[in-house]
């Protein structure tokens, strides 16, 4: 056979090619890839309530794709945000910036959301939100630059941190719930604003409709593993998810019921559908977030009639969206993949119920303390600027005004931190930040976890067992544990049925997407395919 310059040219190009994306050639890609994020799933869960799932659902997902039995976040919980962006760019908040849903704004001296941007506006609302602060790109950002203006993203959620994360910089639409109006809103910061078909569920009022819908148990109470959190002696218990918060009665519990998961479930449908995504050769995404907590839930444990209930509610909604996909595009070119975030296995109180040691953890006595103690040995004035999710602030102009020792200050704080209860260890941000990679270690969680842009001047640890809370008991980071573990599926598409039990991490997650639809990895992914998932 005679080879021109011409042939072995085109060869090279195919070899190049299939080098950079793995993707073989004779394989077309996914139409459609869903991405399903559940706050609170845990596999425990699933296993306690298996055989209560339809087959169709939440179990077919599992026993039918490539269920990944040992998948963990290497980074500390804080938040949803920095655990979805962890998985949608494949790295940490050391290099995307998105290190907790909130963070201490030295320029204002406030927390701020990590989302929050004066520069956009809010459509239906007067949030005024992007991904200005994510600073790298997705695997939504990557699909998108690969097929420009052929293919398509949208994020449907329940809250605003993690639309905007699923979304990326690129997605065409992101929606999420307003509790207070009870509608879907978003931001100006992507293309096409609010969907139309958003605004149409807001405006012929079927997003009030679901808001309406009284929440019983689906079965006989008396078939729940669990007894009912507020049991009502009609109906087992009973919920209307428009009524008001005890805490904050501005807003309802909405967010925290099946119909918020059923509503993102029909709004991620008629967008499928009326967008008609995954019907040409260029690959969609699309991003939903469901949720399986439930109002005023003290415990991460599957111990409540409720919890059970909105659990096997939400598998009712996967099974319709799974049908739907299947008539409409065909699940042999859908791939779905499902994950969960960060939430500990126990709480604290069901730890010291147990009598085992653990604590919720409080910094504001902490930090008095702390600056009385820095008073009397540097004088009277305010050295701390300002505290957050572990991280102190130091008031810098202040230090360099009287000419002290900065580093010394450090670790005079450091070591003071230590006398606390709760607290396991303080370093300084230099040696967080300047400290080697050693994967799967505690301190290469610590280091990921933190970004320049927003660590403190010391940043303290927690013991095992101990989770921080605000001042208004709000959660910062529902996982203390040295190795957080989530659930993750793989399911359609050309996706073999298999139980992979080697270790990876969720970093790996955008790796094995990008290969899946032949497209460059997220610009600071520092993960690595899942082989077992692309073998065909």
């Amino acid at each position: 056979m005679r080879f021109s310059f011409r042939n072995i040219l085109h060869f090279s190009t195919i070899l190049l090619s299939q080098s950079l994306f793995g993707q073989p050639a004779d394989t077309d890609p996914p139409r459609l890839v869903i991405g399903i994020m559940v706050d609170g799933l845990q596999r425990k869960h699933i296993d306690l309530l298996w055989n209560y799932f339809d087959t169709n659902g939440i179990k077919k997902i599992i026993s039918m794709g490539a269920n990944c039995e040992n998948v963990h976040y290497n980074i500390i919980s804080a938040g949803s945000a920095s655990d979805i962006a962890n998985v949608m760019t494949g790295s940490t908040p050391y290099y995307n910036g998105i290190a907790g849903n909130n963070f201490y704004n030295r320029k204002t001296e406030e927390i701020q959301s990590v989302i929050q941007d004066e520069n956009q506006i809010g459509i239906g609302t007067k949030q005024t939100v992007s991904a200005h602060n994510l600073l790298s790109s997705t695997i939504v950002d990557e699909l998108l630059l690969a097929y420009p203006n052929k293919s398509k993203s949208y994020a449907v959620a329940i809250n605003a941190e993690e639309a905007i994360m699923m979304g990326g910089h690129t997605a065409k639409s992101v929606t999420w719930i307003d509790d207070e109006q009870l509608k879907w809103i978003t931001t100006g910061y992507y293309s096409d604003g609010l969907s139309h078909w958003a605004d149409n569920m807001n405006v012929n009022a079927d997003f009030k409709n679901y808001a309406s819908r009284t929440w019983t148990p689906m079965y006989a109470i008396n078939t729940y593993f669990s007894s009912p959190k507020r049991e009502d002696k009609r109906f087992g218990f009973f919920y209307e998810p428009n009524s008001k918060k005890q805490r904050n009665p501005t807003v309802t519990i909405l967010k925290n019921t099946p119909s918020a998961n059923s509503l993102v479930a029909d709004l991620g449908m008629k967008i499928i559908t009326e967008e008609q995504l995954g019907t040409d050769k260029y690959p969609d995404m699309m991003m939903l977030q469901f949720t399986v907590r439930t109002p005023n839930e003290m415990t991460f444990s599957l111990q409540s009639a409720e919890k059970e209930d909105i659990y096997l509610r939400l598998d009712k909604d996967i099974q319709n969206l799974l049908q739907k996909i299947d008539l409409k595009i065909g699940l042999d070119k859908t791939l779905v993949f499902l994950f969960g975030n960060q939430t500990a296995v126990h709480s604290p109180t069901e730890l010291g119920e147990n009598k085992i040691p653990a604590g919720y953890f409080n910094a504001d006595r902490c930090i008095a303390l702390l600056n009385i103690y820095l008073m009397a040995i540097y004088g009277q004035d305010r050295w701390i600027e300002g505290y957050y999710a572990k991280n102190i602030f130091l008031n810098k102009k202040k230090i360099e005004e009287r000419k002290i020792n900065f580093s010394e200050m450090q670790q005079t704080i450091a070591k003071f931190m230590l006398e606390f209860e709760g607290i396991q260890a303080a370093f300084t941000s230099n040696q967080v930040l300047n400290m080697g990679v050693n994967d799967n270690s505690i301190m290469d969680r610590i280091r990921n976890s933190t970004n320049k842009n927003s660590t403190g001047d010391i940043i303290i640890t927690l013991l095992p067992g101990w989770i921080e809370v605000d001042n208004k008991n709000n959660t910062i980071g529902e996982s203390n544990t040295i190795v957080s573990y989530t659930p993750l599926y793989f399911f359609g598409w050309q996706i073999k049925a298999q139980k992979i039990a080697k270790s990876y991490q969720t970093t790996d997650i955008a790796p094995t997407l990008s290969r899946i639809l032949d497209i460059h990895i997220p610009n600071a992914s520092i993960g690595k395919p899942i082989v077992e998932v692309l073998a065909r």
